[in-house]
């Protein structure tokens, strides 16, 4: 019994077994794949080189620049957005000294039909990106007028990559389903 279920297997295994008659279609797949490959290959290399500057006969990383904002303080009058409510039509906010590295920050932004957005508190600067907030941001746009999202306690705004605002990092709205983009701008 062992015997006829060996001889089949061999002879399974023997017609499976696809000669290399040079089949065109397999040796034009062959060479599509081989030229893609070398695409991309070449593309690696011009995005590798755009990303370094050359100094005499070396290659350098660039430098990371870091933008800062334009002033080392942050008092006076500022934009401030929330983008349910509109970025063409801003609102402000007044930065004034206080103690301690602190300032004091009151400002508010409304639109249509009652919407607004209200920051109250006081603010120290971290560096020229980030800005501690501690203080109450209360706005109500969303689904359910009539019904405010109140943030209170400490928050942080941070200015990512070239943004010329510092932005609340706390955007979950009290919703649990939106995002606030809350904006204080340099």
């Amino acid at each position: 019994m062992k015997l006829p279920t060996v001889i089949l297997a061999a002879l399974m295994s023997t017609a499976s077994c696809k000669p290399n008659t040079g089949d065109t279609a397999d040796q034009h797949l062959r060479q599509e794949n081989f030229e893609l490959r070398k695409e991309n290959d070449s593309l690696k290399a011009v995005i590798e080189k755009s990303e370094r500057t050359f100094e005499g006969d070396t290659i350098q990383k660039a430098p990371e620049v870091v933008p800062t904002s334009p002033s080392p303080t942050i008092a006076g009058r500022h934009d401030l957005t929330l983008h349910w409510i509109s970025w063409e039509k801003v609102g402000s906010a007044m930065i004034t000294t206080s103690d301690n590295g602190w300032y004091n920050i009151k400002g508010s932004q409304t639109g249509e039909k009652g919407i607004y957005l209200r920051v109250e508190g006081k603010i120290k600067p971290l560096n020229d990106r980030e800005l501690e907030f501690d203080g109450k941001i209360e706005h109500n746009v969303h689904a359910n007028p009539g019904e405010p999202c109140v943030k209170t306690g400490k928050q942080l705004f941070k200015a990512t990559g070239t943004r010329k605002y510092w932005r609340l990092q706390n955007m979950i709205s009290c919703d649990g389903t939106t995002t606030d983009y809350v904006d204080i701008y340099f």
